[in-house]
């Protein structure tokens, strides 16, 4: 998630001084533990409707697609979930794990009361349940302050279970780590220039995904995946130079996540892993030459209005350019330089990718849904995404409580609202989910 701005840095050090001084980690532990009962296989599935289960199926990797049991081409499509109070309408305090749950199973349910065709959520195991509160600040969502304790309290009280009420209405869920990947910028000191073989960023992935992969519910879980880092920038390559591409970094950042490949196979986990690649997740072309091995693997991507030459009202800030008119043929062009290569041989799935006009100041990307083959950017995406035929991707939101109070109602021209432009990515993603589960009827 990249929302690292100074109004959320600021919140997050306000927090945690609060949680600092106010919630003692042993007494709240103890609280949790009273309050939320779980078990060793993952936690309460009270919640969970034993007389109409709609179970996700198997499925694999096989060449360039997703595939269930039958050889049938699978392709998801999805929405996001977070757990920090600041992304939820501060709904809980004090690491109340029961009101977490409550409150984020209600957004489940109305959102598929509100229609939304959903059949994976992106579950990011949020740091605000994993950081040591009593340690010093250092970096918005950092793994700095990771306490192995916390997390595995956690993954077993509040994540698996929500993975297994997600699992339980017919959805497949997408693990993401807590936090966010280094990157030069990150802290005041510039401590960061990006990733590195053997440094700490990859001993706590490693820790994470060791962890995970030996949840008895989790391990080897149909319903469940793992995209396994949230935008790495740059890599030390072997030139001794840090880069967002090239031959050099790519050679280090196929070990650097073959590593945590290993880890998880390791441990008998052959749940589906999705690879992160360079430049906020939009560079791959050297993983054609430098392959992560194994089974049941694809590649997690990002894509933004002004990424891939695509059209932008403003540019995202990443770095990763900002086009204004070029229309469909760049972005077919870009797409297929920095993530054709992947796609080539492996599924796509696009973890993060939302678009609306400035004026509505409610997404990451400025842009317009436009017209396939024109102007704009989100019809562009989805022809493109649809003629690969190999892509998954999702609406990219931290705030559940907007895809809940989605009605389909069109809105009049002149008077529109995020939720009902079909400029938006709102009104567009609503429409093109039912017709693609139409379609897999």
């Amino acid at each position: 998630m990249k929302r690292i701005i100074g109004i959320l840095t600021l919140s997050c050090l306000l927090f945690s001084a609060c949680a600092k001084d106010e919630i003692p980690q042993e007494e709240n532990e103890k609280k949790t533990e009273e309050t939320t009962p779980g078990d060793d296989t993952g936690g309460d599935k009270s919640d969970d409707d034993p007389d109409s289960p709609k179970l996700v199926v198997p499925l694999h990797v096989e060449g360039r697609y997703l595939k269930n049991e039958q050889g049938k081409i699978v392709n998801l499509h999805g929405f996001t979930q977070t757990y920090s109070p600041y992304f939820n309408n501060n709904a809980w305090s004090n690491y109340d794990v029961s009101s977490c749950l409550s409150y984020n199973k209600s957004m489940v349910d109305k959102i598929l009361a509100a229609g939304w065709k959903f059949n994976f959520v992106r579950l990011h195991m949020d740091p605000y349940w994993s950081d040591d509160t009593t340690l010093p600040y250092v970096r918005y969502e950092g793994h700095e302050r990771f306490s192995e304790t916390r997390f595995k309290k956690y993954l077993k009280e509040l994540f698996v279970p929500m993975a297994e009420y997600f699992i339980s209405k017919g959805m497949y869920v997408v693990m993401r780590p807590p936090g966010v990947c280094p990157h030069a910028g990150d802290t005041e000191d510039n401590r960061y220039l990006g990733l590195e073989l053997g440094d700490s960023y990859q001993e706590f992935l490693l820790k994470v995904w060791d962890i995970v992969s030996q949840n008895a519910v989790v391990k080897n879980n149909p319903g469940i995946m793992f995209e396994l880092a949230n935008e790495p920038v740059h890599i030390k390559g072997t030139d001794g130079k840090y880069g967002g591409d090239g031959d050099a970094c790519f050679i280090n950042m196929q070990k650097y996540f073959q590593a945590i490949v290993d880890k998880i196979r390791g441990n008998a986990c052959n749940n589906i892993i999705w690879v992160p690649g360079l430049g906020w997740q939009s560079q791959y072309s050297g993983y054609k030459d430098h392959r992560i091995e194994g089974e049941n693997i694809g590649f997690a991507v990002h894509c933004y209005p002004g990424w891939y030459g695509s059209d932008a009202e403003q540019d995202s800030g990443e770095g990763n350019g900002s086009s204004t008119g070029g229309g469909y043929e760049p972005f077919q062009r870009g797409w297929d330089k920095q993530v054709g290569p992947v796609a080539s041989f492996a599924p796509v799935m696009v973890t993060e990718i939302d678009w609306a006009p400035k004026k509505y100041d409610a997404t990451w990307g400025k842009s317009i849904t436009g017209v396939a083959k024109g102007e704009g950017f989100g019809a562009n995406f989805k022809y493109i995404a649809d003629q690969s035929g190999n892509v998954s991707w999702l609406f990219f939101t931290t705030k559940s409580h907007e895809l809940a109070a989605f009605k389909d109602v069109a809105g009049e021209p002149g008077n529109y609202t995020f939720l009902n432009d079909p400029e938006a990515c709102p009104w567009a993603i609503y429409h093109w989910f039912k017709e693609y589960a139409e379609m897999d009827e």
